[in-house]
């Protein structure tokens, strides 16, 4: 059995969680899960370490209980393969988990709102790498329609993942003042929730929109900061994307490990195995 995939002991949902969504993204080796949910955990804290292969094999290990599970399971899949580049068939796996859960009728729990927020940003940001961008704004509206509903308030990670998206299709538009103010927001919510891995793509998120907005050194100066976060709590797919940042805004300090090394490292991880 490969290393990613042994564990000391069998976790807690609140110790995969805290490692998935919480303060200990870089743990490892990520214990064991017992149920379906867990597993989610468990296979999302692997991904966002960069252990595709672990992930993946992690996410095939227990049936999902239920159709919002099998869902979030899909936008899952979808969204490491949107990491490494394969919008095309990230929106196979995106498309899947909005059939898994319908968009008729109001959703009738809190599980279906994540569900149906996630597959419908998956989407939006599957057309937006593929060049649709009036297709992702309209998603990331309909998106909207079900966070504001009663079942959707307590949600913030599907709010910060649409404050994402959103920056960034203002940026491939060339509207700084709207990527800026979507990456703020996206800091805000940030500064609400517990998860270090969303905070530091939140970082990561403006760093880019100042380099749309023109402020080349501030958002070099804040893609470093970024790639050494990520490097410190062992996240290497957001610190190989910093580090394209870096050297897309200036040269890259001296010591960073360069963009293609750890686009190889993430490959020795499983990356080219996803999909």
């Amino acid at each position: 059995m490969p290393p990613e995939q042994i564990s000391r002991f069998t976790a807690t949902p609140s110790d995969l969680f805290d490692v998935a969504f919480g303060a200990e993204p870089g743990r490892f080796p990520v214990p064991a899960a017992v149920g379906p949910r867990e597993s989610w955990y468990r296979s999302v804290a692997l991904a966002g370490q960069g252990r595709y292969g672990a992930a993946d094999v992690e996410l095939r290990r227990h049936r999902p209980h239920s159709l919002e599970l099998q869902s979030l399971h899909a936008s899952t899949r979808a969204s490491w393969l949107r990491q490494l580049g394969r919008h095309e068939r990230a929106r196979r796996f995106d498309g899947k988990a909005v059939f898994l859960v319908g968009l008729v009728g109001p959703p009738r729990s809190t599980a279906a709102v994540e569900a149906r927020s996630d597959a419908l940003i998956g989407l939006a940001a599957d057309a937006l790498g593929t060049g649709r961008f009036g297709v992702a704004q309209t998603l990331l509206e309909r998106s909207e329609e079900y966070r504001l509903g009663p079942n959707g308030h307590d949600l913030w990670r599907p709010a910060l993942r649409a404050a994402w998206v959103s920056a960034e299709l203002a940026m491939v538009r060339g509207d700084a003042s709207t990527a800026l103010r979507h990456a703020e927001s996206a800091r805000a919510l940030a500064n609400d929730a517990d998860s270090l891995r969303h905070s530091i793509k939140t970082d990561l998120i403006l760093a880019a929109a100042l380099s749309c907005a023109g402020q080349a050194a501030r958002a070099h100066d804040s893609a470093v900061q970024v790639a050494s976060a990520a490097a410190m709590h062992g996240l290497l797919p957001l610190r190989w994307a910093a580090t394209m940042l870096c050297e897309g805004t200036g040269i890259a300090d001296a010591g960073m490990v360069t963009s293609v090394a750890l686009a190889a490292a993430i490959d020795r991880r499983g990356g080219s195995s996803i999909g």
